[in-house]
Parts: structure tokens; sequence; C-alpha cells
């Protein structure tokens, strides 16, 4: 039981190549999808705000941009990140071994208890916008406030052996030493994906109107990593 519930707070909370992951002491190749690109550290401040917001239960192995964005960063041009991905472990449960079994127990439960799930999530967020505000504003000598809210979570909607799915709209908001940066709706996907015996999460953001695009990338992202990973689950 104690592994099911460590997954469900981690859930919550390029030109065409591949990178490896080490989850626990499992190496995972990951595809990147077609068109995207690792955002790199030295793509500041792009990457310092991309990384400040990550869940502490959580590992982060790669954030994705599109290759012309990351393009025109490196060239100093102030851009909108729009479309992005990210991939996540929890940190306790990547060392564990995970069976069919467990992550079939899992999904029951998302299955049954998402719309809960989320609301007990949405009680977090101010936890982790507060420490990427904090390192953030330090780090740039600014007062910067992110903040995340309206968040409308949407019913599962792919449903396999190994990946559960759902979406939900967010809104993103901020302030630069108290001036209004306005705010967005966000579109976004989050796929748990079970590789051998570990645990992945993916997720993938765009706009408001993006997201039947986040959904599509998610499971043709997720199907291209169970593609170059044939091991069996342990």
């Amino acid at each position: 039981m104690r592994p099911l519930i460590i997954l469900l707070l981690g859930l919550f909370c390029l030109q065409a190549g591949a990178a490896d992951i080490v989850v626990g002491e499992r190496t995972i190749s990951v595809p990147l999808p077609d068109g995207y690109v690792e955002l790199t550290p030295d793509m500041s401040p792009y990457y310092e705000s991309m990384w400040a917001y990550v869940a502490a239960s959580n590992h982060r192995y790669l954030t994705l941009i599109h290759e012309s964005t990351a393009a025109a960063i490196l060239r100093g041009d102030a851009v909108e990140v729009g479309r992005y991905m990210n991939i996540e472990a929890e940190k306790s449960i990547s060392r564990m071994s995970i069976s069919a079994t467990q992550f079939g127990e899992f999904q029951d439960i998302i299955r049954n208890q998402l719309f809960e799930l989320t609301a007990r999530v949405q009680e977090h967020l101010p936890e982790i916008t507060s420490a990427g505000n904090a390192a953030l504003s330090e780090q740039f000598d600014a007062d910067l406030a992110v903040d995340l809210g309206g968040v409308v979570p949407l019913p599962v909607h792919h449903d396999t052996d190994n990946a559960i799915a759902s979406s939900m709209y967010m809104t993103v908001s901020a302030t630069v030493n108290g001036e209004d940066m306005g705010s967005e709706i966000l579109s976004a996907t989050m796929l748990s994906l079970h590789v051998g015996d570990k645990v992945l999460f993916l997720y993938v953001y765009g706009p408001q109107s993006d997201l039947l695009w986040t959904r599509e990338t998610a499971n043709a992202w997720a199907d291209s990593i169970v593609a170059g990973n044939p091991f069996p689950a342990d």
C-alpha cells in the first residue's frame, strides 16, 4: 500500500533523439518528440524559471521545449515558451520495484478518486510556488511572485495496462517587483507510465486551446518510451 500512496503524491504535486535517465538503478531511454530539445542551463533565465517549480517529492529528469524556442533563447531573444514537457518520477518510489499488479491498483485509485486527489494537490500548490518564488527572487535580485490557481480537472481520458492519463486547465499569473505581468490559462495532460518496474510521470503543457495536442503528444511520447525500452516488468 505504501508504494501506492507515494505514487499518488508524486503524480500531482527537439531534434529527434533520445536521452538516458537513471530511475533508481534502472536506465531508461527517453526518445525526444520530433522538433523538441532539452532546456539546458545555458538558456537562462528560462531554465531557472522552468526548473524552480518542482514538487519537493519529485525528481525532474528533463524539460523539453521546441527547437525554435531554444534557438531564440540562445540568441538572446525574449520568447514565450508556449508548449513544453517535463518528465519526472517520485523520489522514494523510484528506488522501488513496482509490479504490474501494484500499478493496476494505483490506476484503480486514480479512476475512482481523481477529483478528490486533485483537490488535495491544490492545497499544496502554494508551497511549491512559494519555494520557487523565493529561489528565483534571490537569484535574480527581484521580487517575483508566480501563482498557480483556478485548476479545473478533467476525467481520465487514456487508460491502458501500463498508462493512465488525465488533463486539466490551470491559471498562471505573475508579478515582478509589484508589476502585474498578466495571467494565462494553460492546458496540461499528466500521464503515469509503467516502464519495466518503474513509474514515470509525463507532463505536457500548452495554451488553453492546445488541450487535444497535450493529450495526443503525451500518448505518443509514452508509446515511444515503451517501444524504446523493451525490458519486461520485474
